[in-house]
């Protein structure tokens, strides 16, 4: 009997992994990443490279790596017409300091 169950439940077992690993898709939606106690750097972590025809640059930023803060350099992203782009920011409330992940948000 135990033989039995065993092979449906390493079988699940195995499904959950591996959809556990399945890459996700991005979201259009605004994501906490990290709250901090401590406030970040206000100087820019480089400087916005001139525009690219069909490109968003989005912005470098400081992030928390759990003992500092570290820059994180900006990349190129591909425009996506009906969509604007909104930086990573950080926002001050109630004494935290909120770390939000840059997203595409519909025009």
């Amino acid at each position: 009997m135990r033989r039995a169950l065993a092979v449906p439940f390493l079988a699940l077992v195995a499904t959950v992994s591996l959809s556990a690993c399945a890459p996700q898709p991005r979201l259009a939606r605004n994501e906490t990443l990290v709250v901090v106690h401590r406030e970040p750097p206000t100087d820019a972590t480089e400087n916005d490279p001139a525009a690219r025809d069909g490109w968003v640059w989005a912005r470098g930023y400081w992030a928390w790596n759990g003992h500092d803060y570290e820059p994180v350099h900006g990349h190129w992203e591909r425009d996506r017409p009906g969509y604007h782009y909104t930086h990573a920011f950080w926002e001050y409330r109630k004494g935290d300091w909120i770390l939000h992940a840059g997203r595409w948000e519909k025009d």
